[in-house]
C-alpha cells in the first residue's frame, strides 16, 4: 500500500509546550534515540513504535518525539493511531501556531483513505532497551532521584509491557513520591504479569489486603506442570486461596502421561473469590482386537476428534455434562460399536469391545 507521507518535523526540532517537562541533565531518553531512529530507517516499524513510545514516555506529551511516534505509525498505515497520538501531542501544546500545524495534520490524516495491508500491524517489544530502562532506574532510584527514576521505569513499561519488573520499581518510585494510588496500580499489574515472580510475596505485602482477590485451584487428577498468565505455577495442585490481584487469568494443565493438557480461564474480583477447576477423566482403551477411538468433543459437540491409540488419555468433562458420543473402529476393520458416555471428573473409564 502506498502511503504518503505528512510533514511532521524531525525529532530536534518541532513543536514544544508547558506540557513538556524540563529535561534532566544528561538527557534521559538519550540512550533510546539512536536504536528508534535505525529501527525507522530500516522500516522495522512495530519495533520502532515501542522505541518511541519510551522516549515520549521520558520526555512528555509536549515533545516532538510524539511527533516521530505518529510518522511511525503513518509509514505503518495505521493512521487512527497516527491521530491518537498527533492529538495527545496538540492537548499539551500552548503554542497557538503549533496547536495549529498539528491539527492540520490531524485533519489530513482523517480524511486519507483506509486501504488494506498485508496483515495485522504488529508492535514488536523491545525488551533489551527495556531492561536497560530497567538498569538506570535502579541507578536513579539509588542516586535519590525518585521523579527521574520514575520516567526510566515507565519508559520500560512503553517499550517492552511483559517486562515486569519496570513495574515493581516504578509502583517504588511513585511510593517515594507520595504518590499511593498509582503505585498501587503498578504493584497490580505486576502480580497479573508475574504472580509467582521473585517478589511477588513482597508486592503483595505493601497492597492493601482488601485491594487483592483470592483464587483456589484444583484438578481431578495431578498435572504435572501449570502454567498461569504464562507463569509455571512453584507448587503442585490444589492451591487454595492464593492472593492475587484483581483480574483475568489463563491457566493451564498439562500432563504428558495422560496425553491432556487444558486452558481454563477465570476473572478474580477484587476482595472477592475465584475457583478455578480442571474437571476431566481418563479414557482406558481395553480394545482387544486393537481399535482407534473417536469421540465427540467436550465443548463442541458437533465436532468429532480422533482420540487417538494411547492406552490412557486425558478427557476433559463438558461444561453442560452431556453425554459423549464415542465410536470405537477396530484396526482390521472387524468390530465397530458406538456407544454415549457420561464422563465424571475424577474417574476412569476402560472402553471394550
Amino acid at each position: 500500500m502506498a502511503v504518503v507521507l505528512l510533514t511532521f518535523g524531525g525529532f530536534s526540532g518541532g513543536s514544544e509546550g508547558a506540557g513538556a517537562p524540563e529535561k534532566a541533565e544528561p538527557d534521559l531518553a538519550g540512550f533510546l534515540v539512536p536504536p528508534a531512529q535505525r529501527a525507522l530507517a530500516e522500516r522495522k516499524f512495530g519495533l520502532a513504535v515501542s522505541l518511541w513510545r519510551g522516549i515520549a514516555a521520558i520526555r512528555g506529551d509536549g515533545d516532538p518525539s510524539l511527533l516521530e511516534l505518529a510518522k511511525v505509525w503513518t509509514l505503518a498505515g495505521e493512521f487512527d493511531a497516527a491521530i491518537e497520538e498527533l492529538d495527545r501531542h496538540r492537548r499539551a501544546l500552548t503554542d497557538p501556531t503549533a496547536m495549529a500545524t498539528v491539527s492540520r495534520q490531524i485533519t489530513e490524516l482523517e480524511v486519507r483513505p483506509r486501504g488494506f495491508t498485508g496483515g495485522v500491524f504488529k508492535v514488536i517489544p523491545a525488551e533489551a532497551q527495556a531492561r536497560e530502562a530497567f538498569k538506570r532506574g535502579r541507578k536513579e532510584m539509588a542516586a535519590g532521584r525518585h521523579a527521574e527514576a520514575a520516567l526510566l521505569f515507565r519508559a520500560g513499561i512503553e517499550m517492552a509491557p511483559d517486562v515486569p519488573g519496570n513495574y515493581r520499581e516504578l509502583g517504588e518510585a511513585l511510593g517515594k513520591l507520595h504518590r499511593a494510588d498509582e503505585a498501587t496500580a503498578h504493584y497490580l499489574r505486576y502480580l497479573r504479569i508475574r504472580p509467582f515472580g521473585r517478589n511477588a510475596d513482597e508486592i503483595r505485602a505493601r497492597v492493601t489486603p482488601a485491594a487483592l482477590g483470592t483464587l483456589s485451584i484444583s484438578s481431578s487428577f495431578a498435572c504435572e506442570q501449570v502454567w498461569m498468565n504464562r507463569q509455571p505455577l512453584p507448587r503442585p495442585l490444589p492451591v487454595a486461596a492464593l492472593k492475587v490481584a484483581p483480574g483475568r487469568y489463563r491457566l493451564l494443565c498439562y500432563s504428558e502421561k495422560y496425553h491432556f493438557a487444558r486452558y481454563v480461564d477465570v476473572e478474580v474480583p477484587r476482595s472477592g473469590n475465584a475457583r478455578a477447576e480442571f474437571t476431566w477423566a481418563i479414557i482406558e482403551n481395553r480394545l482387544d482386537p486393537w481399535g482407534r477411538i473417536v469421540m465427540e468433543n467436550p465443548d463442541r459437540e458437533t465436532e468429532m476428534n480422533d482420540i487417538g491409540v494411547w492406552e490412557e488419555i486425558g478427557v476433559p468433562v463438558p461444561d453442560d455434562r452431556r453425554p459423549l458420543r464415542v465410536l470405537l473402529r477396530a484396526g482390521d476393520s472387524s468390530r465397530r460399536k458406538e456407544l454415549s458416555i457420561k464422563l465424571e471428573a475424577g474417574k476412569r473409564f476402560p472402553l471394550v469391545w
